[in-house]
This record gives structure tokens, sequence and C-alpha cells, in this order.
């Protein structure tokens, strides 16, 4: 080999090396919330259409199959639109059509799916001692949504390919994506930006932020502030920090908090 040639390839090399090095140790002093916002960034490669889509397949073969766990009450349907159109009204170009359901389950939980799906359980509703308590979990769910952590972590558990062929109609990983979706945890960033998102909305709804934080600590009060199954109880972050993120939330000087205009206390007992 040409000793030119053989000396600006290592000189090459030594060079590529060193990239690697200095974009290694440059990634060490980056947040664990940066670092997850470099390399989950995966949900960028789905469409909304094709988010939507999904969301609808699972919708149609699992929830709706089971007429058992899907709740059909004008009552609960109404305080659940009520509720909901408060927030809905306040967030601004949407790509999502928001479908909010209640199930039949006595678990303090609600979770999403792809598409602007929100299902919200009985044992959710019967445990929200407000209005507010129960727009306080709907924005977090809307946070999920909007800034679309569902999708996000389907495809980071399964990969684009395996998601793309559910969509191409190969039905059967539909039972895997729904697990996944009830069990496995949103990562901390994620969880994190999901509150902050509510925080937000809450106060463009006037509705006190403050909601956030006498729901988490009811969860404290009746030792339920950890399930590693539900994702509304996994301390991702932790209740306390939550709470205390809620309480500190600086509001707009002209901000004035308005109550839901729902009886609460005499319409859960009609749950």
């Amino acid at each position: 080999m040409n000793k030119k040639i053989f000396i600006e390839l290592v000189k090459s090399l030594f060079l590529f090396g060193g990239i690697l090095v200095l974009f290694y140790f440059g990634i060490q002093f980056l947040s664990e919330d940066k670092k997850v916002r470099w390399f989950a960034s995966d949900s960028e490669f789905i469409s909304y259409e094709k988010e939507i889509q999904l969301g609808d397949l699972i919708a149609e073969y699992i929830i709706e199959k089971d007429k058992k766990k899907r709740i059909q009450n004008q009552l609960i349907d109404s305080v659940v639109w009520v509720v909901s159109s408060h927030l809905q009204k306040e967030l601004n170009l949407t790509e999502y059509d928001y479908k909010i359901q209640v199930i039949d389950s006595p678990e303090v939980n609600a979770f999403t799916l792809p598409g602007g799906r929100i299902y919200v359980n009985k044992g959710l509703l019967k445990f929200c001692d407000s209005a507010e308590q129960l727009a306080a979990v709907l924005a977090h769910e809307m946070g999920h949504v909007e800034k679309r952590h569902t999708i996000s972590k389907l495809v980071k558990e399964f990969g684009l390919k395996i998601v793309f062929s559910v969509l191409g109609g190969d039905v059967l990983l539909l039972n895997e994506l729904w697990e996944t979706v009830l069990s496995s945890k949103f990562d901390r960033y994620q969880e994190k930006e999901a509150d902050q998102f509510a925080l937000n909305l809450l106060e463009k709804a006037h509705i006190s932020p403050t909601a956030i934080a006498s729901f988490f600590r009811k969860l404290n009060r009746h030792n339920l502030d950890y399930n590693e199954k539900i994702e509304l109880l996994m301390t991702h972050p932790h209740n306390n920090s939550r709470i205390k993120r809620s309480l500190e939330y600086q509001t707009q000087k002209d901000f004035k908090p308005k109550r839901i205009n729902i009886d609460w206390k005499n319409i859960k007992n009609k749950f």
C-alpha cells in the first residue's frame, strides 16, 4: 500500500475514533430527559392517520367485542362529556377526534390507546372526590395523547415492522399490543411531560391545577401510590414530586379557577 495513502487512512481512523469518543462523553453530560428525547422519537415514523387506524383496530378487536367491558350509561356518559369538554375546547389545533369511554372495572385507572382514545375505569370515577379531580386525570391522559407517548411506546416495544404488519391486516398481534398498552410503563420523561401538559391545560380551562395534587394525595392516603400494572399508580415520577409540582405551579396573575357545574357527590352515588 502506498505510504501516503496508509498515513491518510490512519489519520481518518483516528479522526473518526476521536469523534466517536467525544460523542460518547458528550452524551454522558446530557440529562436523562434529553437522552430520552434524542433516542426515543420513533413515533415520528408513524403518521397521525396510521396511529388513529391502529387505535381503532385495538378498540374494535379487543374492547368492542367484549360488551361487558364498556359501560353504556347515559348519566356516566354525560358526566364524562361535560368534564372532558372543558378540556377539549382548550386544545389548540389537535390532530385527534377524542373518544372517551368508561370501562366496567373497579380498578382506579385510566389509559390511552393510540389516536385519541381514552378509557376511564368506573373505579376511577368512584374514587374521585370532584369533577376537577377527574379533569386532572383526563388532562394527564390527553398529555400522553398529544405527545404521542402511546404509539411511541408500542413502536419502541415491537418495532415499526410489527406495527405496520398489524396495520396491514395481521390482527394476530393485537392482543400483545393491547397487553403492552395496559401493562408497560411510560418512561420518566413522558410522565413529566404529560403532567406538565395537564397543568397547562387545566389552567387554560380555568380549573385549578392543584386538582392534580388533591388526586394524588388521596392515592397516598389509600395506599394506592404504587401498582406496576396500573399506569396512573406508577411512581414515574413519584407521587410526592407530582404533588409538589402541582402545588408550586405558577398560574397567570389574573387566573381565577371556576368549579365545574356538576353536583359530583350526588351523581357519584348513582354510579
